[in-house]
């Protein structure tokens, strides 16, 4: 997953605001009962939201599944001069790692990658095994509304300077998941096009349902946020920030 996406996936994804999403997360940390010095993030991709958090001043160790889209963000920081992040290959649905961090992230919807219910626990037990008390576990989640009523079995169309893409979507509410498929022309420096194809599947929970998870014995504090506010979330939203407080 994401071979060939990496080579484009900066330029599909331009109209996100970066800068506005990676602002949201720290406020977030200001609320935090220890300093959050250290961030775990998974799903970082090519590294937008990490790199935006070690300008902040953040100490990040970043993961992703793929190689690809780790290369491209350590690119990025090396053509950046950021060097208080580092980079892993690694599973979000099972990991230990010997370190502790005051924040555990999962950014835009890469949670909603995890497959199945089990594997959400298993992030979530894991997480909190990485987590030093008072430390945060914060993710976002694309949610069975948004798929349902504004994704659904739609087609997008972009069409940027270098790249353009096809991208169909297949809901398919018997498994809650969508199914991705994508094929994208990219220009070369001949200006003649090379094709691309990408398929991917994410999977949408109810909104309360991860809240429940989260109600362990470690966890505390835990609430759902309308992604990009302080006001509750729920069903109804499009997008919910979870955060919880480990004990």
């Amino acid at each position: 997953m994401y071979e060939d996406f990496a080579k484009v996936y900066d330029e599909l994804m331009q109209e996100i605001d970066y800068d506005e999403w990676a602002d949201y997360l720290f406020r977030m940390t200001l609320n935090a009962s220890i300093p959050i010095k250290k961030i775990l993030e998974f799903g970082c991709g090519t590294g937008n939201i990490t790199l935006r958090l070690a300008q902040k001043g953040f100490d990040v160790t970043a993961v992703d599944l793929s190689e690809d889209m780790l290369t491209v963000a350590d690119e990025k920081a090396e053509e950046q001069g950021i060097d208080n992040v580092r980079f892993f290959k690694g599973d979000m649905s099972n990991f230990k790692i010997d370190d502790t961090f005051d924040a555990v992230m999962v950014c835009c919807d890469s949670f909603n990658y995890l497959e199945n219910l089990e594997k959400v626990e298993s992030f979530i037990a894991c997480a909190s095994e990485a987590l030093r008390p008072g430390g945060l576990l914060m993710f976002d989640m694309n949610t069975p509304e948004k798929y349902k009523e504004t994704i659904g079995d739609n087609t997008f169309v972009y069409n940027f300077d270098n790249v353009y893409c096809v991208w169909e979507n297949a809901l398919k509410p018997e498994e809650d998941k969508i199914d991705f498929d994508l094929s994208f022309f990219v220009r070369r420096k001949d200006d003649l096009y090379e094709r691309y194809e990408e398929q991917q599947s994410q999977f949408y929970y109810p909104v309360e349902e991860i809240f429940r998870l989260l109600k362990i014995p470690s966890f505390k504090n835990q609430k759902i946020y309308d992604f990009g506010t302080f006001l509750a979330g729920g069903a109804l939203s499009d997008r919910v920030q979870y955060v919880a407080e480990k004990r």
